[in-house]
Formats: C-alpha cells, structure tokens, sequence
C-alpha cells in the first residue's frame, strides 16, 4: 500500500475509461463520484468519505467507469493491483472483504435508484442526511453534527433535483425543528424523523 498522498480540492483521483491499475482508500477529505455527459450535463453517482474505497467498479472492465475528485484536501492511499491480486489468491479474508465491498457498491447503485423513483424530493433529501449521518457513525465520526463536504448543487446532481429544490427541503426541515444549518454545517436534531422520511426504519 502506497500511503501519505495528498490531492489538493479540485483535483482528480480517477479519470473515467483509464486502465484499471490500483484502488484507492481516502484516508482524510472527501471525494465525488461523477461522470459527464456528451452534451456536458454532470451527474453526480455518490461521495466517498474516510475509509472508503474508490475504484472496485474497475473490475467489470478493467477500465475506471467514473470520474473521481476531491472536493477538499484529501489524503488517501493506492493499492497497486500488481500487490493486490497475488494478496487475493492467497489471503480468503481479503477475498471475502472485497467481495463484501462490491456487493455493498452495487446496493446502494440498487438503492439509489429506488430512491429516485418512490421518494419525493424532500425524501430524497431527508435520506440522504440520514445516509450520511449512519456513514459518519460507522467510521467513529459525528453522526449529529457535521460539515458538508460536498456543494448542495452537488447533492441536487447527485438526487436527480434542482439547487432550489435542495434548498427548499433543507428549509423544510430547518423551520420543522429537525436540524440546523450554518452554511455547510448541519447539526441532526432529530435524526429519526429525517431517516422515517427518507424510508429508513426508525
């Protein structure tokens, strides 16, 4: 594992249809996963928080299906796949615990899609916060009180809404007294309500 790297906000990790050559672990920042249209519309597939690996789509094709950059400074390692696939064969665990993640890759694809099509735009956002907030929880961060890495305009791609509708969500939940928000920060006053919106069981 190649460790101590350092992308700067802005910069590319990923650049889609390269060569399939490593995977990366974001060890501090945060990243987006994105791909871009011909007619240069953005789509934003996800974000990747500490402890999150980037580039498992990679062995569908051999070849990275989408852009990743930083949207903070960001360290992270590389794990080249001439030292993973010998690891592979040898070691069962690590076998299973990639498998794991890949089966977790293609959930939250299924979930997301799902999302799209049953849950209105405040659902869509309320889940979300709440996605966030239990991703946050399992790496021992806050899951009450974070910041937003990521621009609302980037959550908008993300969920298949408007800037404006995001805004008028975060209001929503704001004026219902179930979180506060001071520019990117947020602070989860009543995290059950936003995940029993979102379709999570309270």
């Amino acid at each position: 594992m190649e460790r101590g790297r350092q992308l700067p906000a802005g910069a590319s990790l990923i650049h889609a249809g390269t060569r399939m050559d490593a995977l990366y672990v974001v060890r501090s920042g945060s990243a987006k996963r994105y791909a871009v249209s011909m007619s240069g519309t953005e789509r934003v597939h996800g974000f990747v928080l500490p402890g999150e690996i980037v580039g498992l789509e990679g062995f569908a094709s051999d070849r990275y299906a989408c852009e990743v950059a930083a949207l903070e400074p960001t360290s992270y390692c590389r794990i080249p796949l001439t030292r993973l696939e010998p690891l592979l064969e040898q070691l069962s665990g690590l076998r299973r615990e990639v498998l794991r993640l890949l089966g977790e890759a293609l959930d939250e694809s299924l979930r997301l899609r799902a999302e799209l099509g049953m849950c209105d735009a405040r659902g869509r956002v309320a889940r979300f916060l709440a996605d966030l907030s239990r991703r946050l929880e399992l790496r021992g961060l806050s899951p009450t009180q974070f910041r937003l890495s990521m621009s609302r305009g980037d959550i908008a791609r993300h969920l298949g809404l408007t800037l404006e509708t995001v805004s008028r969500a975060l209001g929503t939940f704001k004026r219902s007294g179930w979180l506060e928000v001071r520019a990117r920060y947020i602070t989860l006053l009543r995290p059950e309500a936003l995940a029993s919106m979102g379709g999570y069981a309270s």
